[in-house]
């Protein structure tokens, strides 16, 4: 279940101005509780004609409605007047993209209805206080904004283990390289064609640097190489004899060699791979609000989803006790100014059982990550639910959670 929530502000949300909102939304298709009582009341009373839909909305006091939409019927729109200025509009859905789209199209009709535009009727949306609050006090706080470095970006989504595993080869001129000859080491379990295809994916992003190279058939040293193809072909051309066999350079060897490129040091001997691979999920997740800066203190990145902040560490070679103590403390910090808090600690190997006893999720490989992040943000999503309508507005013996549409 994903959830969104607008609140939209007017001097004055009277009986009247609700029912001719809710007798457009049932023009445009939606279906409502509100709706379905006027007509029942009808059934048993007289003067059906003479009962105006905003008696039924005035009996309502507060008032509160469950919507369907026409185009998307497993969501549901709860609507309920916070305030005398306040209408909150509760959308909720199976997936973030279902609710997107219906949020869009019912602020749309409020946008017609109203006459004013959204920036205008807009009090809040989605937690945007919080979010402003995050970026505003939480990042700076906690050194998360970037210091102007040049950071290797990596978009394949094979591109950091294929990093990682270029820690491993041979360097040549200060640098490890690998031939294209030996790609299939790097990822033993996908095949070499796809090998390739992340590795001029990473050339063209300028992680990677492509060279052309000679070799000596006999003992594989290197005669010359190059970064320009064409360099390389007036260079095979000439009648030059290998010094190493006496064979014709046309007749040795010729590979490309990929090498890592000069700002990419500090991304394969340091916990960003990590970082980046968790900032990804939790974009892909829909999380809007990252920030991550490895390196700069005892919390790599945070984010804000759902009024809760999550902040996290990334751990490469082995976890220490202090890793959670310092992430602990942190998240014992927020709690006190009000944030509700989820630390989580990711791993690339087994933590100790004791570790699992410090109130931080632990994710004990790269492998798990999607699946915990996930649950995360779900729980986060759940404990929103409560906080977005007041027992007051629910109808009588109905949990809120039952007014939402099931997941499945």
């Amino acid at each position: 279940m994903f959830i969104e929530y607008v609140d939209f502000k007017r001097p004055a949300w009277d009986a009247d101005t609700l029912a001719s909102m809710l007798e457009r939304l049932h023009e445009s298709g939606y279906q409502g509780l509100t709706g379905e009582i006027h007509q029942i009341i009808g059934r048993f009373t007289t003067a059906v004609g003479d009962r105006p839909l905003g008696r039924t909305v005035g009996a309502a006091d507060p008032f509160m409605d469950v919507l369907i939409p026409p185009a998307q019927s497993r969501a549901r729109v709860i609507v309920h007047h916070r305030g005398p200025g306040i209408l909150r509009v509760v959308i909720a859905g199976r997936f973030q993209h279902e609710v997107r789209m219906v949020a869009t199209a019912l602020k749309l009709h409020l946008e017609s209805f109203l006459g004013a535009k959204l920036d205008q009727l807009i009090a809040d949306e989605g937690g945007r206080a919080s979010l402003d609050r995050f970026r505003r006090d939480v990042v700076p706080a906690l050194q998360l904004a970037s210091n102007g470095e040049r950071v290797a970006e990596i978009r394949n989504p094979h591109g950091a283990q294929l990093l990682r595993a270029m820690r491993h080869q041979p360097a040549v001129r200060g640098r490890p390289t690998v031939l294209g000859s030996n790609l299939a080491s790097l990822a033993p379990e996908r095949p070499a064609d796809a090998t390739r295809e992340a590795m001029e994916q990473l050339v063209a992003e300028g992680v990677l640097e492509r060279w052309h190279v000679v070799l000596c058939r006999e003992t594989a040293q290197w005669l010359t190489s190059t970064p320009s193809s064409e360099e390389m072909r007036k260079f095979v051309a000439l009648n030059l004899e290998c010094p190493h066999c006496g064979r014709r350079v046309s007749e040795e060897q010729t590979e490309t060699a990929y090498r890592l490129g000069e700002h990419v040091q500090a991304y394969v001997s340091d916990n960003r791979w990590m970082c980046d691979l968790i900032e990804a999920s939790l974009r892909r997740f829909g999380v809007e609000a990252v920030a991550v800066r490895p390196g700069s203190g005892p919390v790599d990145g945070a984010a804000c989803y759902q009024g809760t902040l999550l902040l996290f560490r990334a751990k490469e070679n082995g976890v220490d006790a202090s890793d959670l103590v310092q992430l602990r403390a942190k998240a014992k910090q927020f709690e006190g100014e009000g944030w509700r808090v989820s630390p989580i600690l990711v791993a690339d190997r087994a933590i100790p059982p004791e570790g699992r006893e410090m109130g931080v999720i632990v994710v004990e490989s790269m492998s798990a990550l999607d699946a915990a992040l996930e649950q995360t943000l779900k729980s986060a999503r759940d404990a929103t639910v409560e906080t977005l309508l007041p027992a007051s507005v629910r109808l009588a013996a109905i949990p809120l959670a039952d007014l939402l549409p099931a997941e499945t």
